[in-house]
């Protein structure tokens, strides 16, 4: 595989997370409101983009904590 290659299947797979993160948000009748409180759209708002934030979970990354 192709490093062009495996960006594209990392491209896809955020795109599906997007999809799922979404579908969780809105519940199984899709009228959950957690979808348009902040944080859903915080995270919709995330995955929509490239821009990687170190910052973005709410706890500190494992891989920080002993910095």
């Amino acid at each position: 595989m192709t490093p062009n290659e495996r960006i594209e299947q990392l491209e896809a797979k955020v795109q599906q997370a997007y999809q799922v993160i979404g579908r969780l948000l809105s519940g199984p009748d899709g009228e959950c409101p957690d979808f348009d409180l902040p944080e859903g759209q915080r995270a919709l708002d995330y995955f929509a983009h490239e821009d990687y934030d170190d910052d973005f979970l709410p706890f500190v990354h494992p891989r920080r904590a002993g910095k």
